[in-house]
């Protein structure tokens, strides 16, 4: 066998490796990623060549289409070099839907059916970066002083994995979805086990940052998952799981106090500071800038400027620490203009409705569960979730496309 057919023959298996790397990503340091990703994209190309497929180009023209508005943009946008910055951010919603554009229907069949083996490396590598951040952090500072601080030092005092606790309660929430899938795989005792130790690990993680957003974001995921399951194992984890949210938010001071914040919105000062008076300020300036965006935005470059600009005259803590629009969906008004945002709803539309169709709960769970924070925070630009919202929904949705039929059904066990 010469050397072109073992690399065609072996392409699944080493795409497969690829995919479980990105799987892992929550724990492979910031400044590696970006060669692995260009390795799974050069891989993803070279199926697509030796298996002799066209490329997608519909799919990759509306999965992308948010980016190439970023990059029309630059051409109307006064602050190039902050412009170049964020579209260098944004570069995964360009590089997944060209993965998954160019990946032959052999290599993402093959990849696909292992899904659930792959749902474990993500929720293990989570367990990881917080159970071993903890530790390190343990060898700094006293076990109350870590679990007082976690949400600062995490983004702080962990070179090459620092990151905001938003997206690690992100990371967290995306693995708790996930269970959920594993859970109707009708695990043995001992992996079923692990995975409730896992996820009470987890949920502990959640509330020790206690991100309102993704928290709120994973109780109506998780309730609408576990209504159409329709499984009476999992209403019952369900139902115990948010009587004791409810427990912890009423018994506990501290988480009292963040829910407590939803009823006390004020305008925020140097002084009041918490997250919910912080994004009421911020509110008041996005709703006055939002209307002379017009249908092509301020720019990629100029979008934030704006604001900082209105925040110099009402809110000078905010123009200091140079919030952005904190709602992804306001945030794109800011970038791109209307235009960009209809192009950016009808991408979530047509695969949300596609997939309803087709029934691909695990697509729609992703998807959803993203798009409710995104209500809060603007996840598509930072990289911790960009990287991770592309690369979800670029594969997930690929699970209800007529090739795939095959592997809906659930694997052998002994993979999962």
């Amino acid at each position: 066998m010469g050397i072109k057919e073992k690399l065609k023959s072996n392409l699944p298996q080493l795409l497969y490796y690829m995919t479980a790397l990105m799987f892992i990503m929550p724990i492979i340091p910031r400044g590696v990623r970006p060669v692995l990703i260009g390795i799974y994209a050069l891989l993803a190309i070279i199926s697509k060549i030796l298996d002799k497929e066209n490329f997608k180009w519909n799919y990759f023209l509306l999965n992308s289409s948010l980016f190439l508005f970023y990059l029309i943009s630059l051409l109307y946008t006064d602050d190039f070099s902050y412009g170049m910055r964020k579209i260098s951010t944004g570069a995964a919603l360009l590089i997944f839907p060209l993965i998954i554009a160019s990946m032959s229907k052999r290599c993402l069949t093959y990849i696909l059916a292992r899904r659930y083996q792959l749902m474990w490396y993500f929720i293990v590598a989570t367990l990881i970066l917080c159970v071993g951040a903890f530790i390190i952090f343990s060898q700094q500072y006293s076990f109350d002083e870590v679990i007082l601080h976690f949400i600062n030092i995490i983004r702080t005092d962990i070179s090459g994995w620092k990151i905001h606790p938003i997206y690690l309660s992100m990371h967290i929430g995306v693995s708790i979805i996930f269970s959920l899938f594993l859970v109707q795989q009708k695990l043995n005792w001992k992996k079923l086990l692990l995975l409730i130790l896992i996820n009470a690990v987890l949920i502990g993680f959640l509330l020790i940052m206690i991100k309102k957003g993704p928290i709120i974001a994973l109780i109506l995921v998780a309730a609408y998952l576990v209504l159409m399951f329709k499984n009476k194992n999992l209403y019952i984890v369900f139902g115990l799981g948010l009587a004791g949210l409810v427990a912890t938010i009423i018994l506990n001071p501290k988480v009292n106090e963040r829910f407590s914040e939803l009823l006390q919105v004020k305008n925020a000062d140097a002084s009041l500071t918490n997250s919910t008076n912080i994004r009421y300020s911020i509110y008041q300036c996005v709703t006055s800038v939002v209307p002379d965006a017009g249908i092509f935005g301020y720019g990629i470059g100029d979008g934030k400027n704006k604001l900082v600009e209105c925040y110099q005259e009402d809110a000078q803590f905010l123009a200091d620490n140079r919030y952005n629009s904190h709602n992804q969906f306001l945030g794109i008004i800011l970038n791109v203009g209307y235009l960009g945002l209809l192009f950016f709803a009808l991408f979530l539309l047509y695969h949300l409705i596609r997939a309803f169709y087709k029934k691909n709960y695990l697509f729609i769970a992703i998807l959803l569960f993203y798009c409710i924070v995104m209500f809060s925070e603007n996840i598509l630009e930072r990289e911790n979730g960009v990287l991770f919202f592309a690369f979800f929904i670029n594969l997930f949705l690929m699970l209800d496309r007529n090739y795939e039929k095959q592997i809906l059904k659930p694997v052998n066990q002994k993979e999962i």
